[in-house]
């Protein structure tokens, strides 16, 4: 029974990618975690006119230059990324024949595509004849990567060895074989990652690989290593432009973890989450405990409910967020079943996000059809007393227990349909 209401609240919840297999899409961080960036890194307009008449490789290590910018955190220069990509890709089309036959101009058009550039430039060098061996492997391989040709880019970039190439086209090729592999091969995809980002260090490429290694780990359940490379993340990289979306990942795979589980569990959940300002805290323990609603882990979800509730003003929106996806876990355990009813009955729709307010009206349907459950009649106001007495008996009771679970069978329609109504 707990399973298919957990199920039925869980439904309500904004779905989370697989973390190890999919990028995400930059999120903001907030303003205040943001630091000054240097005055001696150039802003992206005067990268924009430097390099792009010097050659292919100049015109990349530019796109580099401010690459490596969005990894501290500059937004500006994420935005302006578009713009200087469509630049050096006319470019690199317009190039002259004679220009790839350096090696140099041709590995550098290859890092450029890997890194945003899209597949247009590695079509024109793969009908050019005379590029060496290994570079016409790469950028096919590339190209088939890039156009989301697993299996070709599988049997040309897998076992591809990236000794003796460039740093910067080591890193890209090793991340394009990390991706192809992690999900069947999650061990070589991280060991693969580990090289990166010892090729890379302070690079968007690092922050990259370090991001994709902390979730490989999570999928083969390496908790000690996942809590390390998760706080190196955290304080390596806490302004990247991609960090909102890295805590938004760690969030599902800690709730993966089943952090409520034991003291050591949640131990490493603290340890993590120690590492941000009190306000990002508070608002990660809020996502792991929305998350654990999600995947049905009461006890992740409580526990770190009641930590984002000890970094909540009494009467502030986030505090009644907090009360909302506690009492949702307290709802499905007989035990606390009233005080959790009588939370979510007594929460101010009014300081919840728009996104919350489906969760609570299918709590609060849930709870009501438990109570049908429990008594044989709707659920009162939390001050009649007796439902709650004959609640209690029921639970006490094996009997109780063993009627409650068809009960809940033969609701389960009803609390489909409601689903269905409440989701937006």
């Amino acid at each position: 029974m707990r399973r298919i209401l957990l199920g039925a609240l869980g439904a309500l919840v904004t779905g989370l990618v697989d973390p190890a297999v999919a990028e995400p899409a930059p999120a903001a961080v907030p303003q205040a975690d943001r630091p000054a960036l240097p005055e001696s890194v150039p802003a992206p307009a005067a990268l924009d006119s430097q390099g792009l008449r010097a050659g292919p490789v100049a015109a990349v290590r530019t796109l580099q230059l401010l690459q490596d910018r969005v990894a501290s955190g500059s937004v500006a220069a994420h935005e302006g990324q578009p713009r200087l990509i469509a630049r050096i890709n006319a470019d690199l089309l317009a190039a002259a024949p004679e220009v790839w036959a350096d090696g140099h101009h041709v590995r550098a058009a290859i890092v450029f595509s890997l890194s945003g550039g899209g597949p247009a430039i590695l079509r024109r060098l793969t009908a050019l004849d005379g590029l060496g061996e290994r570079e016409a492997t790469l950028a096919r391989g590339a190209l088939a990567f890039i156009e989301g040709r697993d299996a070709d880019a599988n049997r040309l970039l897998r076992d591809f060895d990236t000794a003796g190439l460039p740093p910067t086209l080591a890193g890209a090729v090793g991340l394009a074989q990390a991706s192809l592999i992690v999900t069947e091969n999650p061990v070589r995809a991280i060991a693969l990652l580990d090289r990166v980002r010892l090729l890379l260090p302070g690079t968007l490429s690092e922050e990259g690989a370090l991001r994709r290694e902390v979730f490989a780990l999570g999928q083969i359940g390496d908790l000690h290593r996942f809590e390390a490379l998760a706080i190196q993340y955290l304080r390596r990289f806490p302004h990247s432009v991609y960090a909102g979306n890295f805590r938004q990942r760690l969030a599902y795979q800690l709730t993966q973890f089943d952090v409520g589980r034991d003291e050591a569990r949640f131990g490493a959940l603290n340890r993590i989450v120690n590492e941000l300002a009190a306000g990002s805290r508070r608002d990660l323990y809020l996502l792991i405990a929305r998350t654990a609603i999600q995947e049905g882990k009461t006890a992740s979800a409580r526990l770190a409910a009641d930590k984002a509730l000890a970094l909540c003003g009494p009467e502030s929106p986030e505090a009644a967020q907090g009360r909302l996806y506690r009492a949702a876990a307290e709802i499905v355990d007989l035990a606390t079943f009233e005080p959790g009813l009588r939370t979510l009955q007594a929460l101010d729709r009014s300081k919840l996000p728009a996104r919350d307010i489906p969760l609570l009206k299918t709590a609060l349907a849930t709870a009501e059809e438990i109570g049908r459950g429990l008594v044989g009649t709707r659920v009162g106001p939390v001050a009649d007393t007796a439902p709650s007495r004959q609640a209690q008996a029921a639970a006490d009771s094996t009997d109780g227990a063993a009627r409650l679970i068809p009960k809940a069978q033969a609701t389960i329609d009803q609390i489909d349909l409601l689903l269905q109504k409440a989701t937006p």
